[in-house]
Formats: structure tokens, C-alpha cells, sequence
């Protein structure tokens, strides 16, 4: 899987092979999608194919020093991991004429449908969707949406990772893998 080494970042066992569950529902188009078709709000290596899993890297990679720098635990450090491999799974290519901009959009509440069942780990899978949903910020769709002042610190990390992600002049060590 193209995400193995993000996975094996995650401790927690239970944790770590529910997401790679979901990450075997997510649809196709996941694996070779572009973080962007415009490169708007994406740099360039993030905007060809494959480009999605290309962001998700560069994400990983700053919401792991995010989780060292707070002094994260374990498990929240593996609910954060978690979360943000999972940000993008239903986001929809917007230029496919398939979906419709509302799928595109609503990515972040559209995610948990491809998750995993687990009746065990409810809590800690119900907090990873929270930081899902909530993982565009100001730019998050309107059912969800809420002022950074209301997030939690594990929301607030994935958010930022994200965020930072798609900084243009920033080259993260996954850029060149």
C-alpha cells in the first residue's frame, strides 16, 4: 500500500489496522487523484496524478512534528495519525463530471462512509471523525463548521497539518520520495 510507512507510525494496533481497513474502501480514484486540478491552493507536486497521496505525505510528515512538538501521548498521537491519513479518502476529483461540486466540498463529512467497522472502538473512531470533518478550518462545510477557538488540539493538529501541507514554497522530506 502506498501509505505503509504512515501507517506504521501509528502504535496503537487497534488504531493502526482500522484505518488500513477503511483505507481498503476508499474509492480508486484515491490512489491516483491530484490534490488539485488548478493548483489554486496546492503546490505543483501535489497537482499531478497521484498528486492526493503526494499531500497526505507532506501532511503526515508535519502533523507527526506537530504531535512531538505539543507533547502528544500515544493514542493521540495515533488518532491524529490516523485522521490525517484519512482527511482526503472522499474527495471527489472536482473536474470529473461524475460528482457534483457538492461531493467535492463536503469531503470531509463524507469520509466516514467509507470507514471501517469496529463496534470496540467507537470513542477513538468518533474523535478521528471529528478531526476529519473539521480538517478545512475556515473552510469547512457550513454543517460543521466552527471557529478554531472551538477546536480541540487534536482537531487543531490536523487542521494545521493540512493547512501547511498546502504551502507552495514548502518542501517536506516525502516531497522527494
Amino acid at each position: 500500500m502506498q501509505l505503509d510507512n504512515e501507517l506504521n507510525l501509528i502504535k496503537n494496533e487497534a488504531i493502526k489496522e482500522w484505518t488500513r481497513k477503511t483505507l481498503e474502501n476508499v474509492p480508486e480514484y484515491f490512489w491516483k487523484a491530484q490534490a488539485s486540478s488548478t493548483g489554486k491552493y496546492h503546490p505543483q507536486c501535489t497537482c499531478k496524478i497521484g498528486g492526493l497521496i503526494t499531500h497526505v505525505k507532506r501532511a503526515i510528515y508535519i502533523v507527526n512534528r506537530l504531535c512531538t512538538g505539543w507533547g502528544f501521548n500515544e493514542i493521540q498521537r495515533d488518532i491524529v495519525l490516523s485522521a490525517t491519513i484519512l482527511h482526503d479518502i472522499a474527495k471527489t476529483p472536482s473536474n470529473d463530471p461524475k460528482y457534483s461540486y457538492a461531493d467535492y466540498e463536503n469531503h470531509p463529512i463524507n469520509a466516514e462512509k467509507y470507514f471501517a467497522k469496529d463496534e470496540k472502538g467507537k470513542l477513538i473512531i468518533t474523535t478521528i471523525n471529528e478531526c476529519i470533518k473539521l480538517h478545512m478550518g475556515l473552510w469547512s462545510p457550513a454543517s460543521t463548521k466552527k471557529s478554531l477557538e472551538q477546536y480541540t488540539l487534536l482537531q487543531l493538529a490536523v487542521y494545521t497539518a493540512d493547512y501547511i501541507a498546502t504551502t507552495k514554497d514548502l518542501v517536506t522530506p516525502k516531497d522527494t520520495e
